[in-house]
Formats: structure tokens, sequence, C-alpha cells
């Protein structure tokens, strides 16, 4: 990802939560932190039906073609999802295997508020730092500062 946007590469919440929205809510977190630092959301390929879902909602679309439009069940890999061959079939689909793009900001905006009943999320730090925060790369260990040339590691 540049340093205008923030990736999403994926989510996990435990099996005995989900169903409770918590995927749209803590997107609508990210997306949230992204709009009011000035990046751009962007996603990973995302192999999860139910993200991408979610992803939809807010008025994502997917990215390319090689994408594969499948019924949405409770298979747990992409390789046991059902093919199918229309968006608009009986049932809810959705795309894995591709990435997805955001709509622009001001149907994002709209999205996100929606999500968030229109509540406030007051953040205590500037835009720079939520910029920083939000487009760290190469997990734990590129935020560890460095001593002497070699990395303190930081509690993860």
């Amino acid at each position: 990802c540049d340093e205008d946007g923030s990736a999403l590469r994926g989510m996990r919440i435990r099996e005995d939560l989900r169903g409770r929205g918590l995927s749209k809510l803590l997107l609508a977190v990210w997306l949230r932190l992204c709009l009011e630092a000035g990046l751009t959301p962007r996603t990973r390929t995302i192999n999860k039906p139910l993200l991408s879902l979610s992803l939809a909602a807010f008025g994502f679309a997917p990215t390319n073609q090689r994408g594969m439009l499948v019924r949405v069940s409770a298979a747990k890999r992409a390789r046991d999802c059902v093919r199918s061959t229309s968006a608009h079939a009986p049932g809810r689909t959705a795309y894995i295997r591709t990435a997805f793009e955001a709509p622009d900001a001001a149907t994002l905006r709209a999205a996100v508020d929606r999500q968030l009943r229109h509540g406030n999320l007051e953040l205590g730090v500037p835009p720079a730092a939520l910029r920083r925060a939000l487009t760290l790369r190469g997990g734990c260990g590129a935020c560890t500062p460095k001593r002497r040339g070699r990395r303190r590691p930081l509690p993860c």
C-alpha cells in the first residue's frame, strides 16, 4: 500500500463472537480513522465471503476480474465455497479472491455514519499521528525502535 493508503489484510473474529455485527463495527471504526487521517482505505486479497459482504455494505467493489463470486455459506475455506453464476442469484453472494476498492469519500463517510449511527468517535491524536499508526508495514518488527543498530522488541 502506498503512503496515502491504509490496507486491510483481513479480519479474525472468534467464533463465539460472530453474528453480532462486530466486523461491520470494526470496519466502520477503521474507515473513520482512515477518513480522519486523509488516507485511502484499501484491501489486500479478501478470501472471506462475510468480510466481502461487510465491505460491500460500505460501497467497496471488487477490483479485478479474477475474483470468484460465491454463495455465502458456513464454509471456512475459499476452496469449500460454492461458485455462483450471478450476483443476483437467490441467497447471498459475495466476491472472494480479489482486492476491493473504496467508493468516493462522500459515499464512504455516509456509509460509516450509518453504521456508527451518527455517533461521534473522539480521537485524541492529531491526523499526522493517526496516519503513521495506520500505515505501519511489516508487523511488530517494523514498529520497534532501533538501538545501536539492533531492534529492541516491543510488546505486541
